[in-house]
């Protein structure tokens, strides 16, 4: 019976491995602040697949550099992509709301969709940090491949505060991963484990 067991929770720990949702990475490495921001990666964008078919949405998560804050500037916002087609967007973080479709991010060209801190007043020192999170759907379903780059070939641009205190728009060309995301892995992790105690009990 054991045996059994074991071969059932083997077969759902390999079909499961396929199907682990995976975070699209984007790192904010180009640097378009006046005077420059420092030295990049200024921020990571995360793109987290949710659900499937039309029902498919996207959770957005970008993570700032420590000591970085998003600005107000009025260079850009504090995001800024391109997903073709009417979006809908949804839970975003306190203080951030749906901004200018389509926006303009100075030199780094235009963008179909954004979000702009509501709090944020130049470069100040209140602004938020961040992260900033939200979530990305359509009547057609939103993948992490409906991302698309804009005509200047950049995914995504924010506009932030610098650790040495410039202010202005950095961007994410190409170059994505794709990594397992830690809650997924400790399951298959413990499902794994638990194969392995029950076979080391059968070959007692």
């Amino acid at each position: 019976m054991n045996k059994i067991f074991g071969f059932g929770a083997l077969l759902v720990a390999l079909a499961v491995a396929p199907s682990m949702n995976a975070a699209t990475i984007y790192d904010l490495t180009v640097d378009g602040c006046t005077g420059g921001c420092g030295t990049g990666p200024f921020g990571t964008i995360s793109l987290t697949e949710n659900g499937s078919g039309t029902s498919a949405t996207v959770t957005v998560t970008l993570t700032l550099a420590a000591g970085e804050r998003f600005a107000g500037s009025g260079a850009g916002d504090a995001l800024e992509f391109n997903v073709a087609g009417p979006i809908t967007i949804t839970g975003i973080t306190s203080g951030f709301a749906i901004g200018p479709a389509p926006d303009t991010a100075s030199t780094f060209g235009t963008f179909l969709a954004s979000v702009t801190c509501t709090t944020c007043t130049g470069g100040q020192a209140g602004n938020p940090p961040g992260p900033l999170s939200f979530t990305v759907g359509s009547a057609t379903g939103v993948t992490a491949a409906s991302f698309i780059a804009n005509a200047d070939k950049y995914f995504f641009v924010s506009d932030i505060v610098g650790l040495n205190g410039n202010t202005g728009n950095v961007g994410a060309l190409g170059g994505t991963s794709s990594v397992p995301e830690p809650t997924t892995l400790s399951l298959l992790g413990a499902g794994l484990l638990g194969l392995g105690f029950i076979r080391r009990r059968t070959t007692k």
